[in-house]
């Protein structure tokens, strides 16, 4: 009997032992398994959440309500932080932050109409991806856009982008060495809008930005001070495969001198709208100084009395250029033009080698 009993003694003290221990492996896979259930919940909140801003700014984005231009630009640490962290992770496909525009918590209630956020988000508007600044942990990984994350959505292209109209007009405002381009009736928001100078092959290279993010219907102005060959051209950031452009020839020439108000006026090669004014019942015509070749019918205009011509090239009469001597007087001073008597102001098929070379033509320096 003794031994009987030390036996259900033993057998008893190894099934407590064993029952504590499966008790101890139970708690810790609850443990885990609650702290892993809290964390699943804070990643789909945060998807959830940055899924909302993402449907808020693209709804804007297609129905050009936002002029982000009156956002505040990326200034903080932690913003700037936010951004390169994102494009190391490979989470956006732009890690410039001068791309990115912020929405304070105020911002996202009064523009985009949601109350539950409590941290700055980030926006490129070119290519519409949102950067949370607090970000959220995954797998031990800090996270800052829904996009990678589980059941994380990219950026939906525009659906209206096929519909949205890339036309645009140009007018050109000579002022002596300067010309002022007016670039009016833009159809869409959202485009990047630029210009280059245009070889002779039709090539543009070195394109100047004038407005990242277009207005619907806003004009924009660009000042050039070299005469060339331009296209200028606006792409719809919504979709950088479509994009339309225009090209111009801008010819710019001395002003005038005179105290009297001139039209305006142009010198391109197929301009008749030079500029001209009358005195005493005659018409006089505005020859900006210029050179020539006598073998062809190229001339180049210079700027004041240099030997620099507007298109920026330096004037070597080795290379057959002739200047008339009607620019010079005298005396021996160079004029930036002169003024020449004609029977009328229809500048069709005048040429202005041929009005400088005539030997009765009346001329003046200044009116």
């Amino acid at each position: 009997m003794k031994n009987i009993t030390k036996d259900n003694k033993g057998i008893t003290l190894i099934v407590l032992i064993i029952t504590i221990i499966v008790m101890l492996i139970l708690v810790s896979v609850t443990t885990f398994t609650g702290i892993n259930a809290y964390k699943n919940s804070k990643v789909t909140q945060f998807v959830t959440q940055m899924q909302l801003l993402q449907s808020k700014i693209d709804d804007l984005v297609a129905k050009e309500e936002l002029d982000n231009t009156q956002l505040s630009d990326v200034t903080t640490p932690i913003q700037q932080n936010a951004i390169s962290s994102a494009y190391s992770n490979g989470e956006v496909t732009n890690g410039d932050s001068t791309k990115y525009k912020v929405f304070t918590p105020e911002n996202i209630l009064n523009i985009l109409e949601v109350d539950s956020v409590q941290n700055d988000i980030l926006v490129n508007f070119d290519t519409r991806e949102i950067i949370s600044v607090s970000g959220v942990e995954y797998q031990g990984k800090t996270y800052y856009t829904q996009y990678k994350l589980p059941n994380g959505q990219t950026v939906v292209k525009d659906k209206t982008e096929t519909n949205r109209e890339l036309s645009f007009n140009l007018t050109t405002t000579v002022d002596g060495l300067n010309c002022n381009v007016t670039i009016s009736n833009i159809k869409i928001s959202n485009g990047t809008l630029s210009y280059a100078e245009t070889d002779s092959d039709g090539n543009s290279s070195n394109w100047k930005i004038i407005a990242n993010n277009t207005v619907k219907d806003k004009k924009y102005t660009t000042n050039i001070s070299k005469s060339g060959n331009y296209t200028f051209k606006i792409q719809d950031n919504t979709n950088n495969a479509n994009s339309n452009e225009e090209k111009i020839t801008v010819t710019i020439a001395n002003e005038p001198k005179t105290n009297q108000t001139v039209q305006p006026y142009n010198y391109r090669e197929d301009s008749d709208k030079w500029a001209y004014v009358q005195k005493d019942g005659k018409n006089y015509l505005w020859i900006p100084r210029f050179v020539y070749k006598t073998d062809s019918e190229e001339i180049k205009f210079i700027k004041g009395n240099s030997n620099v011509a507007t298109d920026n090239t330096y004037i070597n009469s080795n290379d057959g250029w002739k200047l008339n001597n009607k620019f010079t007087t005298s005396n021996g001073t160079a004029l930036t033009g002169v003024w020449i008597a004609v029977d009328s102001i229809n500048q069709k098929g005048l040429n202005m080698v041929t009005l400088l070379n005539s030997s009765n033509a009346e001329i003046l320096n200044e009116i």
